[in-house]
């Protein structure tokens, strides 16, 4: 498709030579699918169609040309992405970002460090580094605390290299991988019999437009799952939802097959409505609505949140026989699960690749342990 150009005093576009709009301003830039352009006028920076009309009614400090559909802008708190209709991509606002390419972009967060993002504005993989550089052949830059090296797009790290001539001073933040501990929670505790609910190990990327429900573990997700397997006593049922990933993740744990558990997944003790859900979260971040959940919201086809963790709470406890159960399920449902039970709201962190928490039954008492402390439960 052959797009309108950039006038020569730079102030509109033309097509063959004539104007495709009344409009001038300030500056314009040149068009990028889907037909979008950035312009400035007297109030702020923004994009427009071909009709010279505005995408939407923010204006913002700078904008971005549009790459695989999907910009940036800056405002006084940072940057973000939106997509082709100016909607944010995700809730995160960074200090530094690139354009997007291949679907990939790298960005830089102020408390986190830096890593690279998808088009639908997760990360492509569960690190954080120094610094990273835009992907380029399906390998990308980056710096931690053993200096610089390149990655692939699976996160798996290649072979070192040189410091870039142009790096940013070292001493940036960077959150290193948190340690899951799960093992060590369960170690030298007394109970009868106890459940592991756990978030699937990591999978591979969500991009915007992309379905979800036939994402696997990645090659490094399942490296970890067999370790935290390796860890644990002796598994005595397993569980998951029945999305291949949870499947393959307790598998892996277990080692052997698990049975598949709607109350985990599809469409799991928290929600009523699987088509009114999935609608919900093709356009919003699973994050942002689950910390609104636990707050009370009311999200489309869901349950009240303390219904839905009553009623995974009792499918738990009917498992819960002898030994230990493996129960695997999604951050989603692991994170409202914690968050109704303990009043923890997932405010600064995330519930992370097989991360999760522990049931255990002492005669007719019955404790939820993790990470950030037990509670005693009904």
């Amino acid at each position: 498709m052959e797009f309108p150009t950039v006038s020569a005093d730079k102030t509109h576009h033309v097509f063959e030579g004539t104007p495709i709009y009344d409009a001038r301003f300030a500056a314009v830039r040149e068009f990028h699918f889907p037909g979008l352009a950035a312009v400035t006028d007297e109030s702020g920076s923004y994009h427009i169609d071909f009709f010279g009309r505005p995408l939407y009614a923010e204006r913002y400090e700078e904008v971005g040309d549009f790459f695989d559909s999907t910009a940036w802008v800056k405002t006084a708190d940072g940057f973000f992405y939106i997509d082709e209709n100016g909607s944010r991509i995700n809730s995160e606002t960074y200090t530094r970002v690139s354009d997007f390419s291949n679907k990939t972009a790298a960005v830089y967060h102020s408390f986190c460090g830096a890593t690279h993002i998808t088009t639908a504005g997760e990360m492509l993989y569960n690190d954080w580094y120094y610094d990273v550089r835009p992907f380029d052949n399906g390998r990308a830059l980056v710096c931690d605390d053993d200096g610089w090296f390149f990655i692939n797009t699976g996160g798996e790290r290649l072979e070192a290299a040189e410091c870039p001539a142009d790096s940013i001073p070292k001493g940036t933040v960077r959150i290193a991988p948190r340690k899951n501990r799960i093992p060590e929670l369960l170690e030298g505790q007394s109970y009868d019999a106890a459940v592991i609910l756990v978030r699937h190990a990591e999978r591979e990327p969500f991009f915007r437009g992309e379905p979800g429900v036939g994402k696997l573990v990645t090659v490094r997700g399942e490296k970890t799952a067999a370790a935290l397997g390796s860890a644990l006593p002796k598994i005595a049922k397993a569980f998951a939802s029945p999305m291949p990933r949870c499947m393959r993740t307790a598998e892996l744990i277990a080692g052997f097959m698990p049975e598949a558990d709607s109350m985990l997944g599809e469409p799991s003790a928290f929600i009523f409505d699987n088509a009114k859900s999935q609608e919900f979260y093709q356009n919003n971040s699973t994050a942002k609505a689950v910390r609104s959940y636990i707050k009370g919201a009311e999200l489309p086809g869901h349950y009240p949140i303390e219904e839905g963790a009553g009623r995974l709470l009792s499918h738990l406890k009917s498992l819960c026989k002898e030994g230990v159960t493996l129960c695997v399920s999604h951050d989603l449902f692991t994170a409202s699960f914690i968050g109704a039970l303990t009043g923890y709201g997932f405010e600064a962190d995330w519930v992370d690749f097989m991360d999760g928490c522990i049931l255990l039954r002492n005669g007719d008492s019955w404790r939820l342990v993790w990470r950030e402390g037990e509670v005693i439960l009904p």
